[in-house]
């Protein structure tokens, strides 16, 4: 069974570079993920319209992490919500981040 993905960034430029990788390596592995991102601001709205299995912070939106799982909690949503380490994202290791992904739920 596949697993969606929300990918969650500050403004959203950084992270379609880096949502690129991680498909790459999804069609690569042949993963049967759903990647989409959004910046911290549309979180609320992206999740009006689904319930993703992850919720990925990046860096820079770690800080966000209280507020997002509120947002969860009033969707009822039920994401599992794992952070994006500064290394990860400077490296783009995104292969790391997909094996995290897979041990999720």
């Amino acid at each position: 069974m596949g697993k969606s993905v929300l990918f969650i960034c500050e403004s959203g430029i950084s992270a379609s570079l880096f949502v690129s990788k991680m498909l790459e390596s999804v069609k690569v592995h042949q993963l049967d993920y759903e990647i989409d991102y959004a910046p911290i601001a549309r979180v609320e709205e992206k999740l009006s319209y689904r319930d993703y299995d992850v919720i990925l912070l990046a860096p820079q939106v770690k800080r966000h992490e209280a507020e997002v799982k509120d947002i969860l909690l009033k969707k009822k949503c039920v994401s599992h919500i794992t952070g994006i380490q500064d290394d990860e994202f400077i490296s783009m290791n995104v292969e790391r981040i997909l094996e995290r992904i897979n041990h999720l739920g």
